[in-house]
């Protein structure tokens, strides 16, 4: 049986160290702003994560492709170490302090209760019905896997970013992440193929996790730039527009036409992204 995972390199995991004992919440030196809008990956990225690895942890008895199974155990790896990572971050800068509470527990409930393996806390007893919830959610995966390896891509090539006066552990950290997901950018695509590869399924997935990653996003960048103690102030759109143009966050329009390439039928996740770039930025981290 031809595998499902196309790529012929091996999904490493893997647990770099970082230093973030001298790291700020304004690690972008001149542009408060634009940290706090990069910043918002610490705080949002353990739930979903936790909730990606849940969801292929079900799902993995069903492989029979041994290729897949492999690369999906690796994903599963991969992705604890980003939260690990994340949350160190949280810990050092005080992201997470009782004013962003109530933010976690919404994610937390969204990704544990709403859309986990019991959905809406309603214990599933029939089998078929199970089976099509976990069809159901490794397409809300693919779909979320879709738009964090844009953004890898996008982390990768940041060179504006890179050449302004930036505390480069923290960049080191979303790179690191960055080059990962595009690394097994495949795999979550692959997972919900080897299940379901209904087009209607992965397209109502995506018209569901699209706007949910948007809002948490902006909701969570509000709630960071309003409770910032140093910098405290509401988030506006116009600040965003000048901080993209500036190539310091990623651009809305090419998140939009990102989203809009999934919805092709014949899109594959390797037309995103390019793997040695990953590959090579990773192996010169280890070096």
């Amino acid at each position: 049986m031809k595998s499902l995972i196309s790529e012929t390199h091996s999904i490493t995991p893997r647990r770099p160290a970082f230093d973030f004992s001298k790291s700020s919440l304004h690690w972008i030196k001149d542009d408060p702003i634009a940290s706090n809008i990069l910043n918002v990956i610490h705080p949002i990225t353990p739930a979903p994560e936790r909730w990606f690895c849940q969801t292929f942890r079900e799902a993995l008895p069903y492989i029979q492709d041994e290729k897949l199974k492999q690369a999906a155990i690796a994903f599963i790896k991969q992705e604890a170490s980003h939260s690990y990572g994340h949350t160190l971050v949280n810990r050092q800068l005080h992201i997470v302090e009782q004013h962003l509470q109530d933010y976690l527990k919404l994610l937390d409930w969204i990704f544990d209760d709403m859309i986990g393996s019991n959905p809406l806390g309603i214990k599933l007893k029939n089998e078929k019905l199970k089976k099509h919830w976990l069809k159901t959610r490794l397409g809300m995966v693919a779909a979320a896997e879709h738009i964090t390896g844009v953004l890898g891509h996008w982390v990768l090539n940041a060179e504006t970013l890179e050449k302004s006066a930036i505390e480069i552990e923290l960049f080191r950290l979303l790179q690191w992440h960055g080059a990962e997901e595009v690394e097994h950018r495949e795999v979550a695509d692959a997972m919900f193929r080897s299940m379901s590869n209904s087009i209607t399924l992965r397209t109502a997935s995506a018209v569901f996790i699209f706007p949910l990653f948007s809002i948490l996003a902006i909701l969570g960048i509000y709630q960071i730039m309003e409770k910032d103690t140093e910098f405290p102030q509401p988030f506006k759109i116009r600040d965003y527009l000048r901080a993209a143009r500036q190539d310091r966050v990623p651009k809305a329009q090419m998140l939009l036409k990102a989203g809009m390439r999934y919805f092709n039928p014949k899109h594959s996740p390797l037309t995103e992204g390019n793997t040695q770039q990953a590959l090579n930025f990773l192996k010169k981290m280890g070096s």
